[in-house]
């Protein structure tokens, strides 16, 4: 453990100064006494739809995988490195969640220590099982203008994209397969995504019904598109280098607008 924390301290570092400064800039931390919150889940009286609760989950998976794969790359005993990983993120993201119980417009929530839990157990399940990790990403997408109602443009002059410019994509690959990655199949991924609008305040000053919808897609697997070694012309032979590893990354946890169809299916729509 003490190797695999030695490791990850310049990581660590840039990860308690982000979170430093989105949590006083956005979050208000700081600004009233610790308070507790019941929030829910997904239901329509909660405050976002389930967004801040997925939102938590997916901020803990994707902390937990960067701390994985540098422990992996760089300790010099890695076995575990995915089991350090996990516990590191969910104890950044408890916290962060205790220190939201200082922000008045927040407080501390037990439903969002339950969501952080989940992003790091699929971290690691997913850093663990054989072959998940090449079949299976789990993304963030931040939905333009054209994707959403007028009058929804804006980001709130946050460092964070808001709950109503936002959907989640688990994003299937067939790339990871065996039997297709040698066929023109590894250029396709399936998608199931889900996003909710009409909770933000935005939002509700602009009249626009609750919805919840999930959507299921076929995309584009970028990352094959770009730096497969298929017959496609393409950045393969640069795939090694810093630019092309950093939009890997990229690539593996933000969906690019545009690069998928989707069919959605509100399943609760409530009128104001």
């Amino acid at each position: 453990m003490g190797d695999h924390l030695w490791t990850v301290r310049w990581e660590l570092a840039a990860v308690g100064g982000a979170m430093a400064v989105i949590g006083f800039h956005d979050w208000g931390w700081g600004d009233s006494g610790f308070r507790f919150i019941e929030e829910g889940w997904f239901a329509k009286n909660t405050r976002h739809g389930g967004m801040d609760k997925i939102g938590h989950a997916f901020s803990t998976f994707v902390i937990a995988d960067l701390l994985t794969d540098q422990i992996r790359a760089n300790a010099a005993n890695p076995a575990g490195a995915q089991i350090t990983g996990s516990l590191l993120a969910f104890g950044i993201m408890g916290l962060v969640e205790t220190l939201d119980g200082f922000a008045g417009k927040h407080r501390f929530s037990r439903e969002d220590i339950a969501a952080n839990a989940v992003g790091a157990a699929f971290s690691m399940i997913r850093n663990t099982v054989p072959g998940m990790r090449e079949k299976l990403d789990w993304r963030l997408m931040y939905t333009p203008a054209s994707y959403e109602r007028p009058g929804i443009t804006s980001s709130d002059a946050g460092f964070l994209p808001p709950y109503e410019r936002q959907r989640y994509v688990m994003a299937l690959k067939a790339s990871g397969f065996e039997r297709l990655k040698n066929t023109p199949l590894r250029y396709v991924e399936l998608h199931a995504g889900f996003d909710a609008r009409g909770f933000e305040k935005k939002e509700r000053a602009l009249g626009y019904p609750i919805e919840r919808t999930f959507y299921v897609g076929v995309g584009l697997n970028l990352n094959e598109v770009l730096f497969g070694a298929g017959p496609l012309p393409n950045f393969a032979k640069h795939r090694d280098t810093l630019p092309a590893r950093i939009a890997r990354r990229t690539f593996e946890y933000i969906q690019v607008p545009y690069t998928a169809v989707y069919g959605g299916n509100r399943f609760s729509t409530i009128r104001r």
